[in-house]
């Protein structure tokens, strides 16, 4: 293939995924990973794509910057449902669970709503909402108090008070990005401390990210990948982002 058809393909795939790693295209386009590093060399000095460690992206996105909660939603939804799917297997009635605000999560609430006798901890309204709405007996939904992010997040003094006075069984986490460097992580200062404490109250935790979350570093840590029990993310994400979380977590599921 000529350089030329292999930067169009890396492209393509960019503007498909927002985002591409070396080693799976490599793997797509039969070639080194040699090649595709200096492909991605010629493409970003024409200003085509920014490279990012292990990839590149099309527009390197500032560590602050925080899409709001709607223009997420639309992002990547088939593959958000598949990961809520997986992830739903693990509740069962009688358990008490945590939903940190995220659209990953807000999919798994859809798929927990009809679960009887459940207790579910949330700083998301609209979480809380989708649980309201279906009215299973036997549920009961705590709403954190708190002020409202742009990514519909509960935060702040009255959010980290009440998730200090509570213990569930299981938290699913949501986040902005993950990497073997700087762990998962999110824009928001108060997010993070947030989701800290979300973290510090369950026994057993579950971050729920799409495949595109590997490789994207945000202002803040929430905590190491090894910080974290268990990951369900897409069945795409990259070969070596999938050794290094097996190497640090106790479940990787892939859905």
């Amino acid at each position: 293939m000529l350089a030329s058809a292999r930067q169009q393909r890396i492209l393509d795939a960019l503007r498909e995924r927002e985002q591409v790693r070396v080693t799976s295209m490599a793997t797509e386009l039969g070639v080194s990973e040699m090649t595709v590093r200096r492909d991605l060399n010629v493409l970003a000095a024409r200003g085509a794509l920014v490279k990012v460690h292990g990839g590149a992206t099309l527009d390197a996105a500032p560590t602050s910057s925080e899409p709001g909660f709607t223009h997420k939603l639309a992002l990547r939804a088939a593959e958000k449902r598949a990961i809520a799917q997986a992830a739903v297997e693990w509740v069962k009635p009688g358990m008490s669970i945590a939903l940190n605000s995220g659209t990953t999560t807000y999919a798994l609430a859809a798929q927990c709503a009809g679960i009887n006798d459940l207790t579910v901890i949330t700083n998301s309204p609209r979480i809380a909402e989708v649980f309201y709405a279906a009215s299973t007996p036997g549920q009961n939904i705590i709403l954190t108090g708190g002020i409202r992010t742009v990514s519909d997040a509960l935060v702040g003094p009255l959010a980290l008070s009440a998730l200090s006075q509570l213990h569930v069984d299981l938290l699913f986490l949501g986040v902005h990005g993950m990497t073997a460097e700087d762990g998962y992580t999110t824009p928001n200062m108060l997010e993070a401390q947030t989701n800290q404490a979300f973290i510090r109250s369950a026994a057993r935790q579950v971050v729920l990210a799409d495949h595109t979350k590997w490789g994207v570093t945000g202002l803040c840590q929430i905590v190491p990948l090894a910080g974290i029990d268990a990951v369900v993310t897409g069945a795409q994400l990259d070969p070596h982002a999938q050794q290094i979380l097996r190497e640090l977590i106790d479940s990787l599921i892939l859905a």
